[in-house]
């Protein structure tokens, strides 16, 4: 192989060298809504360590009890979710601080402005 052949780093586009060194996060999901193969809420917190997406998703009904037991609760990729609602794909960009609610009649994740 030629050495002029070979791509400079300054070649390589900003979008692959971030792809190559990000790394896979994670979101917490509820066992109630895995369950349920249903997210009817879901927010997007500050991370609490550097693999944490801050993606919570929930049934919506689970109450602090039930979320305080580390049981209940499992590590998963966000877009493994998309499995079990594919309009989640639209809102997993959004930033923290978001939170979202299921709407029935419209079929789409609504934002919750408070």
């Amino acid at each position: 192989m030629n050495p002029e052949d070979l791509q400079s780093k300054d070649d390589v586009p900003e979008s692959s060298t971030q792809e190559a060194t990000q790394v896979k996060k994670y979101a917490f999901v509820s066992t109630r809504a895995l369950e349920a193969d249903h997210i009817g809420y879901c927010y997007r917190e500050t991370p609490e360590t550097n693999i944490d997406s801050g993606w919570r998703f929930l049934y919506g009904d689970e109450d602090e009890e039930y979320l305080d037991n580390p049981t209940h609760i499992e590590a998963v990729y966000p877009e493994d979710m998309l499995s079990i609602n594919p309009a989640l794909d639209i809102i997993l960009g959004a930033p923290f601080g978001t939170e979202f609610e299921w709407k029935e009649d419209s079929e789409m994740y609504e934002e919750i402005i408070d």
